[in-house]
């Protein structure tokens, strides 16, 4: 017979509990609640995860591409509207996110000094 050792844990909470958490902090997130946008950014770790580590080999650069989806997300929540509903949010903060992702690579190889060889190699 086996027996469960639940060591404290609770029962992970509901999908609908989950979207309603996700919706409360988008819209403290929208009035500039900073622990909204950590639950937020805690909720999104994997995505931005994700993200970052399909765009680059270089895990250096793995840190500043989640911060950059982190702003991302953030302009996500700030252009949020209840007719979305938070279970498209995730669908709809992806496009922010990939987009501030990608804005920051570009960043990066346009650097002075650093953009004048990259456009030299590849026409730019």
């Amino acid at each position: 017979m086996k027996i469960a050792l639940n060591l404290g844990q609770t029962e992970p909470p509901s999908r609908a509990t989950h979207l309603r958490a996700m919706e409360q902090n988008i819209l403290a997130a929208q009035k500039g609640d900073w622990n909204a946008k950590g639950n937020l950014v805690r909720m999104f770790t994997a995505l931005l995860t994700s993200l970052a580590e399909k765009r680059t080999a270089d895990r250096a650069q793995v840190g500043p591409l989640i911060e950059a989806g982190k702003l991302g997300l953030y302009a996500a929540a700030k252009k949020y509207k209840h007719s979305i509903g938070a279970e498209r949010f995730q669908i709809f903060a992806l496009e922010f996110i990939e987009k501030s992702m990608d804005q920051a690579i570009s960043r990066r190889f346009t650097k002075p000094g650093f953009g004048a060889w990259f456009a030299g190699l590849f026409g730019r």
